[in-house]
């Protein structure tokens, strides 16, 4: 039986700019609470903004999942868990070296950049995860940083760069590459968001079995593959769709909501 679900927000929950969040998955999220559901956001969005209020108003006394598993914190934004970045003066160190913009997100939910390596596109997607962001001098933080993303407009800036990010131990780097930039998350080795559903199971006093995570991206792969049922939108990546146990629809066409009436039935079918 499952007895919570975890989800993604963008491409999962989340339908873009233009939809935003369709009405169909609040309303699934309200059919799923009166069928004794609970629900936690599992997201690689910032702890904060738009993704936090979502988390509040779908389970306001709930425990939510940010930062691809590097924040754990509740609806109200305060940490219960968190895994600090390992070797931070080395990484920021080496970003000032090759030039590359980049900013640091913490515990309590801050976001900081250097004020003469600012992330490219940075005003464009504050406004879209809803997280501010400020001018800092890192070494003054008094704030435990638990990520940081490097945003290179030139591709072969991060070529150069690269290998020497690649010597820095205990971290882990995730990609998303384009012809006209380069975005790199690093984090914490070994920490995903299925190391935050791990953390869940053990807050809730569930078996990982009794948790569904619903997904669309790479960064859903470790979670979908842990829980006990995995739901893959039908625009996720061909990695998701196959280690799910399900497909629904696209996000823009009620895929959420299908997801939620599949995980009901699962419970009908497990009675």
């Amino acid at each position: 039986m499952i007895q919570l679900v975890a989800l993604d927000l963008d491409g999962t929950f989340y339908a873009g700019p233009r939809l935003g969040v369709p009405e169909s998955a609040w309303a699934a999220i309200e059919r799923g609470k009166r069928a004794g559901l609970r629900f936690a956001v599992c997201t690689g969005r910032p702890q904060g903004g738009y993704g936090l209020e979502w988390a509040r108003r779908m389970e306001p006394e709930g425990v939510h999942i940010f930062n691809d598993g590097a924040s754990i914190c509740d609806a109200l934004g305060r940490p219960l868990h968190y895994e600090p970045l390992p070797n931070l003066a080395q990484i920021v160190e080496l970003a000032r070296k090759h030039r590359i913009p980049f900013d640091v997100l913490t515990e309590s939910g801050g976001r900081y950049y250097e004020a003469d390596l600012i992330p490219p596109g940075i005003e464009e997607h504050v406004a879209m995860v809803g997280v501010p962001a400020r001018s800092a001098v890192l070494e003054r933080l008094d704030e435990t940083v638990v990520r940081s993303w490097w945003v290179a407009a030139d591709p072969t800036d991060w070529e150069v760069a690269k290998p020497d990010l690649e010597a820095v131990p205990d971290i882990d780097l995730a990609e998303y590459l384009s012809p006209r930039e380069a975005i790199v998350g690093i984090i914490r080795k070994g920490v995903s968001k299925a190391t935050g559903l791990e953390w869940l199971a053990r807050y809730y006093g569930l078996d990982i079995g009794e948790i569904a995570m619903i997904g669309d991206s790479d960064n859903d792969l470790t979670a979908l593959r842990c829980a006990g049922l995995g739901i893959a939108m039908g625009n996720a990546v061909e990695a998701v769709k196959a280690v799910s146990d399900h497909i629904v629809g696209h996000v823009r066409e009620n895929g959420f909501a299908e997801a939620i009436e599949h995980i009901l039935e699962y419970n009908y079918a497990a009675r």
